[in-house]
This record gives structure tokens, sequence and C-alpha cells, in this order.
């Protein structure tokens, strides 16, 4: 039998928007952040952890500042924040899909 591993989607969310984002998007262990500034993405091993993931696009200025606001909200709850890596998104021609690539 399958363990069904449990994540703080909820608290995760309440940091996020604490900081004056929202997630615009879940799917599976991923959350897209509005306007694809960042993705969070869980960790398989330990629910507790939590992966850190920017947009290429994004200025190094506003990482330092996300990454520090969450820093803050994820120690007071306990949970972990990784610092993972770039991402790029690309519209697929003629879909209503996107690529999503990490760096």
């Amino acid at each position: 039998m399958e363990k069904i591993q449990f994540r703080p989607l909820g608290e995760v969310l309440e940091m996020v928007q604490k900081i004056g984002f929202n997630i615009s998007y879940a799917y599976d262990d991923l959350l897209f952040s509005e306007h694809n500034v960042f993705i969070l993405r869980f960790d398989g091993l330990n629910e507790r952890n939590v992966w850190l993931h920017f947009n290429c696009d994004c200025e190094q200025k506003t990482v330092n500042t996300i990454t520090n606001q969450l820093i803050i909200e994820f120690l007071s709850g306990d949970l972990k924040l990784i610092a993972g890596s770039l991402f790029s998104v690309q519209q697929i021609e003629s879909k209503e899909e996107i690529e999503l690539t990490f760096l």
C-alpha cells in the first residue's frame, strides 16, 4: 500500500500571502507564484522542506528580497526553505500549454 504524503499547502500559501504574493496555480508538488516570479516545490522526502526556484528573468535584487522574506516566514512555521535553480517558461505555440525548463 502506497503511503499518502501530506504537504503543508495551507501553511505555505499563507506565508506567500504574508510577503505580498499569491499562488496562481498548483500542480502536483509545484506552486506557481503569480506572474511566474518563483515556483515552490515540495520535497519528495521531507514534507517540511520546500525548494524555491526563480524565473530566469527575475532581477537579483528581487530574488534576494523574496528569498529573505520567505526564509523569515518559513522559520516561524518550522519549514525549511531550500535554494533551488532558475527556470524558464515558454508558451507552446498554438496550444494552451507551457514548457517549463529548469536551468
